[in-house]
């Protein structure tokens, strides 16, 4: 049987939203967009500086980032 290895995602906040990483490494980023017209936010999900999708609510994206992340392992 193998062990499954867990890894430990750290969220901090930038200048544009938050940023995951795993130790040193940036594995992801969620930007925070705000449309000027209508006052809508959108959250970007980048993972390895890759564009994913656009979400409209913070929690989706989270999600998003992370799966896509480990899908990327």
């Amino acid at each position: 049987m193998s062990k499954k290895k867990e890894t430990e995602i750290q969220i901090s906040d930038s200048k544009d939203g938050v940023i995951l990483t795993v130790g040193k490494k940036k594995v992801a980023e969620i930007k925070n967009i705000t449309d000027e017209t209508t006052s809508e936010e959108t959250f970007e999900v980048l993972v390895n500086g890759k564009y994913i999708k656009t979400m409209k609510n913070y929690p989706e994206a989270l999600e998003e980032a992370i799966k896509t992340y480990n899908l990327a392992l």
